[in-house]
Parts: C-alpha cells; structure tokens; sequence
C-alpha cells in the first residue's frame, strides 16, 4: 500500500530499537508497524502487518488503530475510537470492529484492586461485521448508544442488514429511539415487499412502501387515524433501470409526489432512517477506502422507469443551465440590493421592475432551479418531460405577459410587463423545448431591466458618492487650513510663504467645483480634489517639519574634533559641503517650488523628494563621501545635487 512507504520504509528494526522509533519487525514475508498513524480525521496508535510487493506497501494480516486520552478526558472530554480488523493483501477480510466515542467524566471515581475507575458519560458508536474480499458479507450491525455513568441508557440508532458477497439479503432492520423501521430486500439486492415503519412502544403501521421487485408501486401513510395511500410507479414502462436507493432516488420521488403547486420532499422518517443509515456506512467506507480495496455501503436498489436524453434534449438542456445561470445572478443580485430596496420606495418605475423581478423567481427561474438540478444529478432520464413540466408548473406554464399589483389593494389593476418581440416565444409542449424558451425570456427579461435599474442605481450611487465626497473635501479642507494656520506663525518667511500657497492651490481647487452643476462632472472633479486635498496635506506636514529634520541632520553631522589650541575636544560639523547643499540648495529649492510652482498634480511628488533627500542625508552620514563633496565644491544648481545624491530629477515641466 503506497501510503504506508512513508511510515515503514525508514526504519529498521534495530535502529527502531536503539531510537525508541516506531517498532517494525520483519517476520517470514511481512513487516510489523507499532506507531503512530492516520486515517482521514482518525489520528492514533497503530499495530499491523504489511507486505513490501515492489515499490508497494500491502497490508497484510491483523490491523488495529486506537486511541484514547485520559487527560483529555478528565479536562474536559476525550473523543476515543478503536478500529479492528485484518487485510488480505490490502483487501479488508474477515471480523471488523469500529468504535467511536466522545466522553465526559463524572466527577464519581472509585479504586478497584489498586486502579482509579472514573465513570464517563457521552455517546458511542460502534459498527461491526465481517469483510469477504473487500465488501460486507453476512450480518452488520451499526449502533448509536447513549451513555451515562458508564452505562447504556439509550439506543439512539441501530441497523442489522444482512449481507452476501456485498449484496445486502433478506430483512432487515434500521431504527432510533423514536420509530423502526423494517423490509426486505430480494437477493440481487432490490428491494421487495411493503417496507414498514413502526412507532416504538404504538402498535401498527404509520408508513409503509410497498415495493414490486425494485418498483416502489405506493406509499401509505397513516396519520391520526387516516390512511393516505400515494401510487409512485404504478403503470408499466418501456424501459427500466436499477439504480442506488440513495439521496438521488429520493430527490426523484419527491417530483414524482409533487401535489398542487407544492413540491412534495421526501422527508418522512422512513427516508430519514435511510439516509441516516446510509450516512454512518459512508462513514465506514471512507476508513476503508483510504486503508486498502474496498466497497461498503447499505447497498439498497431499485428500479426506476428511463427515459433516455437525446442528442437535441442534452443541447437544450445546456442551454436551459445558462441561460437560468444568468438569470439567477441577476435577479440575486437586484433583489438582495439595498439601494435598489431605499430606491423602490420613492421611484415607481424601480417598483415595478423590482416587483417583475419577483414574478420571474417565483414562476420562471424556481422551478427552472429544479430543472437545473436534476439536470446535475443525472435524474432528468428517469422522468417524462410531460411529467416534469405538469409537477414544476402544476397550473400551467406562465405566458409572456408578466402581471404585477403596484396597488395597496388586492382588487388594483395589474401592470403588465411583457418584451417588445414576446410573440417570438413559444412555451407550448411539455417538453425540454419548451422548458428552453421559458429560460430565454427570462434572461431577456433580466437583461431589459437590468439595463433600466442599473442606470437608475448609478444615478443614485453616483448622488450619495458625491455626499460622501464632498464630505471628504470639507473634512480634509479643514484639516489643511487648521494646519497651516496653527503652524505657519511659528515658521522663518520663507516656510510660511511656501505654506499659504498651498491653502490656495486647496482653496482654488474648491472655488471651482463649486462652479460646477452637472452630477457626472461634479463626481470627477471631486474625486480629484480628495486626492488632490490629501497630497497638499501630506506637503504642509512635509514642510512643517523641515526645521525639526534640519536641527537632526545637524546633530548626526557634528563629531568630537581635538582642539590643540585649546588641548580639548569639540563638537564640529563635518562634511560641510554636504550639510551646506542641503541647507543653502536643497530646501531653498524645495520652497520656491511650492511657492511658485505648485499643483495638485506634483504636490505629492515634491513631499515624496522632500522625505526621500532627508533619508539620504542621513544615510550619507555613514558612507564614504570624498568624491561627492569634491564635486559640490562649486556646485549651485539643486538639480544637479538631487542628481549627485542618486536622488530623482525634480525638474520643472
């Protein structure tokens, strides 16, 4: 088994031995594993005998996986299982043990012959039978107890099915703690007979399935004294196919049973005895799959009455998956918008689409969801066409005039919505055709409205965009000019200068939004201007901390010199002609830029030039820099020392 190379294939026994790994002893042919080990979600302590076939791994003899945890189980609860059995190369054979259980303790202990017994309560699952090259083979039980203070106080499910070579056989048994329900099965596995569920502790029958080899012919029901009795597949076909008595049958009898303009689920508690059943075998089987080669499952059939696709119907119903696919985002989407739902409100032509919309889901597009369905599952073979339109439109199919009441009275005149080409399309027939033409009017539909609503929401988004904005712009105003003008006082001229200039360029930007009138116009330029107000903020602080950046680039600058006149050691500024561009250039150039030269377009590239020279200050405090403060010597102009201090070019377009 290849997955198991992994666990066995590093270890020998004697290096198992000396490095307390797990064990693995070779006794004839096979290997023994003592480990750890996982299965899906199951993680323990495992014992077994594999064979080592080629690059392969098989398991081969007894195997057993456990585990338990005391701690755990005295904290808080332990979920404990224990899983025994045996392989005949990889394929599961003979006795089978599976146990699974979450425990509490009780806080009641007692000492026996030297050991502490701590009394657990919770629930247990256990499930045990025999495996016949690799698939269930004589009886199989599964049980669901609940246990308190160590003991069974109830059986909250429990099924004995007979088996013979993987196929189930005879009667059997599936119940809870509620109702049992009980039937027989022929020996190809199709079930026979009436299937009888009984209330525990009542007497009688209060729903049956009576079944005609693998043919469920009626189901009885039996409620407060009334039999109701339903035929399913009382008629003869042309065709029939056995099939799994599984989640897909059911789904296919709940169509079959529809009444009225209802669906009729099959969600009685003998289906729901079935597929709990069906669920705790799944769950076996996965253990088994991911071990070795096996097949486990309840393994109940039927029979069912087929009619096959052609090539037209799969063409059609493809198309039925698209069209439904788009109708289904777009009707979701408006009618789960909550713009559209403020809007409605106060627009009567968005009510009326909002209200059409409806009409589609409800008469269109739900029972096409079901349509889809089955088409997914593989079903639409088992059902006449005929069949499927009566049950999905059991008053009739909806015609092209789409009525809605937009009155507050039941007795208001219906608007009518219909499509300008409505006679194009033709729902007659019970068929998968006509089914087709149902979906494209209805994507037609949708995307009719949908042209109308979505430039009524983009109205009405771009509006309340706007609000936003324009109180992002007030916001950010204030901010600006709070900022220049609390700092500004306390600036050298220069600074300040360069600070009201940019509350001009802000207050310039505002002055001609307010011009504007049109919404699609004011919706760009105000867009601009948050963006635009937020990089000149982004300037002001730039420029508000340059005396502080200036006072630190003195200080990193500065370096204890020896005085031999003075016999001491003194602070002195060193690279001057570094510190000197920087001082008597750079910053200079900075504030006549912003004093003559700004816009709201290269407000955050000067801020951005004005931090990146600042970090290159101080980075240059720790390189070599002989050759760049020769090249300064002489040096005037500000974009050549950007350009010497591999800082970008900030020339003036």
């Amino acid at each position: 088994m290849n997955r198991l190379k992994k666990a066995c294939a590093v270890c020998t026994p004697l290096l198992a031995l000396i490095l307390g790994l797990p064990t693995m002893v070779q006794a004839q042919d096979r290997l023994l594993y003592q480990g750890p080990f996982e299965i899906d979600r199951y993680k323990g302590e495992a014992k077994y005998y594999y064979l080592k076939v080629g690059q392969d791994s098989l398991l081969d003899g007894s195997f057993q996986l456990q585990r338990s945890n005391l701690e755990a189980l005295l904290e808080k609860e332990d979920a404990a299982f224990s899983i025994t059995g045996a392989f005949n190369r990889d394929i599961p054979e003979g006795p089978w043990r599976f146990q699974f259980g979450e425990f509490q303790s009780e806080s009641v202990s007692q000492v026996v012959d030297y050991q502490y017994r701590v009394s657990v309560s919770g629930t247990q699952q256990v499930a045990e039978g025999r495996m016949s090259d690799g698939r269930p083979d004589g009886p199989w039980k599964y049980a669901v107890r609940r246990i308190k203070d160590s003991e069974i106080d109830t059986t909250l499910f429990e099924s004995t099915i007979e088996f013979e070579g993987g196929i189930p056989q005879r009667s059997f048994r599936i119940g809870n703690d509620k109702s049992t329900l009980v039937g027989r099965l022929l020996r190809n596995g199709l079930a026979h007979d009436e299937w009888s569920l009984f209330v525990n502790d009542e007497m009688g029958t209060v729903e049956s399935w009576v079944f005609e080899n693998g043919i469920l012919r009626t189901i009885q029901i039996e409620q407060e004294g009334i039999s109701t009795t339903t035929p399913v597949f009382d008629t003869a076909y042309a065709m029939m196919q056995t099939i799994p008595l599984d989640q897909r049958y059911l789904q296919l009898l709940s169509l079959y049973l529809t009444k009225g303009n209802t669906l009729a689920p099959i969600q009685g508690t003998m289906s729901q005895l079935l597929t709990e059943n069906a669920r705790y075998y799944n769950k076996i089987d996965t253990i088994f799959s991911k071990l070795g080669k096996a097949s486990f499952s309840p393994g109940f059939k039927v029979q069912v009455p087929l009619f096959p696709l052609d090539s037209l119907e799969k063409i059609q119903l493809e198309a039925i998956k698209r069209n439904f696919g788009k109708s289904k985002t777009v009707s979701s989407d408006f009618l789960n918008d909550t713009q559209l739902n403020i809007l409605r409100r106060s627009d009567k032509e968005a009510q009326f689409l909002y209200l059409v919309i409806q009409a589609l889901s409800r008469d269109f597009l739900n029972p096409m969801e079901k349509v889809v369905s089955y088409g997914k599952s593989n079903l639409l073979e088992y059902v006449p066409r005929n069949v499927l339109t009566e049950k999905l439109w059991p008053l009739g199919k909806p015609g092209t005039d789409i009525k809605v009441n937009q009155g507050s009275e039941p007795t208001d005149s219906p608007v009518i919505f219909k499509l300008p080409n409505a006679a194009q399309f033709d729902f007659n027939g019970g068929n998968l055709a006509s089914i087709q033409e149902l979906s494209r009017y209805a994507a037609q539909s949708l995307d009719s409205i949908q042209r109308i609503l979505d430039l009524k929401l983009s109205r009405e988004r771009g509006q309340q965009e706007l609000a936003g904005l324009e109180e992002q712009l007030i916001t950010q105003s204030n901010i600006l000019k709070e900022r220049i003008d609390s700092a500004g006082i306390q600036l050298p001229g220069a600074h300040t200068k360069a600070l009201l200039n940019i509350k001009k360029v802000g207050e310039s930007g505002l002055s001609d939004y307010s011009g504007l009138k049109e919404v699609t116009a004011k919706l760009e330029r105000a867009r601009m201007l948050v963006k635009c107000l937020t990089d000149l903020n982004g300037l002001a602080e730039a420029i508000i901390v340059l005396q502080g950046q200036e006072k630190k680039i003195q200080e990193t600058y500065q370096d204890r010199i020896w005085n031999p006149f003075t016999a001491t050691l003194m602070d002195e500024e060193v690279k001057k002609r570094i510190t000197t561009a920087y001082r008597n250039i750079l910053t200079p150039y900075f504030l006549e830029r912003v004093q003559t030269d700004l816009t709201c377009e290269n407000a955050r590239d000067i801020a951005s030039l004005m931090g990146s020279t600042y970090e290159r200050m101080l980075a240059l405090r720790q390189e070599e820099t002989s050759k760049l403060e020769r090249k300064l010597r002489k040096e005037r102009d500000p974009e050549t020392v950007l350009r010497l201090f591999n800082l970008p070019s900030a020339t003036k377009e």
